[in-house]
């Protein structure tokens, strides 16, 4: 049966990593439902990533609204939105738009999806984020996770024990299953320029591995407020031709076709949608081993590396050991691509319909 789906963001032009994945399973949902996106407000007239056009866009706001009083009035418009719309569910990408979906939703006869795309450790960490994600747990119809940590986190420290499921996110790409393109002498790391991302510890990083090895680059795709201070430290250590503000691309495959290595400092991930799709396309990564996340996508040793949290001094001695050794390289590259069938776009995607099918 076809149900009216609404995927709610707080603006789906942007370019991140969770609205990639939220255009990709409304176009995936979209033969089988009548899928439409809600955002708060759009600020560019297109989405970044490619949108099935025969999808409808709306927004409640023509400017971006903080989380705070300024959301109130949104509440009313956006009960009057489902209404007109009929939407039977609303799938909510951000855990802060539970605070307005779920009142909205109210007698109205919609089921509010939470969908967490960061992590409890994340979500408790910043005060309004962890009094809505109280109010979620409670009060939301349905939760999906994205990681197994984070789904024993809910059920063991929140007490959601029911209507709660992981859902991995799927592969962008298509899985290499031959030989991965010849690769060149470059790192290569993705995501928003933003503190959280672990920008101190990739300077460091980066400036211990860059000056012992002058035949290699690293480039940086995407933007965010800490370009500014990466501009400056690429001034200071004459790193201009080394370290490379790429800012946001479209064709982030092209990158990982030519990168030998894909480095993750990040302070939190939830699932780390760019380590999957480094390792769909068999780039060896080395990451953190933060709480929730990588450990759920690399093997040790095997594929990838993970490493102590924050010890920089240990992550540029695994970065070098790949550098030093193609052979390396190449044994991680044909194992990167194990256990990636659980991530496959139709696998993932069927149990999205098991989900929504449960809301009736």
């Amino acid at each position: 049966m076809r149900k009216n789906i609404c995927f709610f963001s707080g603006d789906i032009t942007r370019s991140g990593g969770t609205e990639r994945v939220a255009v990709q399973l409304a176009n995936a949902l979209h033969p089988t439902h009548n899928v439409c996106f809600l955002s708060l407000t759009e600020q560019q007239p297109q989405p970044f990533f490619p949108l099935d056009e025969t999808i409808p866009r709306f927004h409640l706001s023509e400017k971006w609204i903080a989380p705070g009083p300024g959301y109130l009035p949104l509440i009313g418009k956006l009960r009057k939105f489902l209404k007109e719309r009929k939407i039977d569910i609303i799938i909510d990408i951000d855990i802060v738009l539970d605070v307005l979906s779920i009142p909205a939703a109210r007698r109205v006869g919609t089921k509010v999806i939470s969908w967490e795309h960061f992590n409890v450790e994340f979500e408790q960490s910043v005060l309004y984020r962890r009094l809505i994600l109280d109010y979620s747990v409670k009060r939301s119809d349905y939760i999906v996770t994205l990681t197994n940590g984070d789904l024993e986190a809910y059920q063991t420290r929140l007490g959601r024990k029911d209507a709660i499921r992981r859902i991995y996110n799927p592969v962008a790409y298509q899985l290499q299953t031959g030989s991965p393109p010849q690769p060149q002498k470059l790192l290569l790391t993705v995501g928003r320029l933003v503190p959280e991302k672990g920008i101190k510890y990739l300077k460091e990083v980066a400036l211990r591995v860059l000056e012992r090895h002058p035949d290699w680059q690293w480039l940086l795709l995407g933007e965010g407020p800490e370009r500014e201070s990466l501009a400056r430290f690429i001034q200071e250590h004459h790193l201009q031709e080394r370290l490379i503000l790429k800012g946001n691309v479209e064709n982030v495959d092209d990158y990982l076709r030519r990168a030998s290595i894909f480095v993750v400092t990040s302070q939190y991930e939830g699932l780390g949608l760019s380590i999957l799709e480094a390792r769909a396309l068999k780039v060896p990564c080395v990451c953190f081993d933060v709480k929730t996340g990588p450990k759920e996508l690399i093997h040790n040793g095997v594929d990838g590396y993970l490493v102590p949290p924050f010890d920089c001094e240990d992550m540029a001695d695994k970065i070098e050991l790949l550098m030093r050794s193609p052979a390396l390289r190449h044994q991680f590259a044909e194992q990167a691509f194990l256990c990636m069938d659980e991530f496959r776009t139709d696998r993932i995607v069927s149990q999205w319909q098991a989900v929504l099918k449960s809301l009736t």
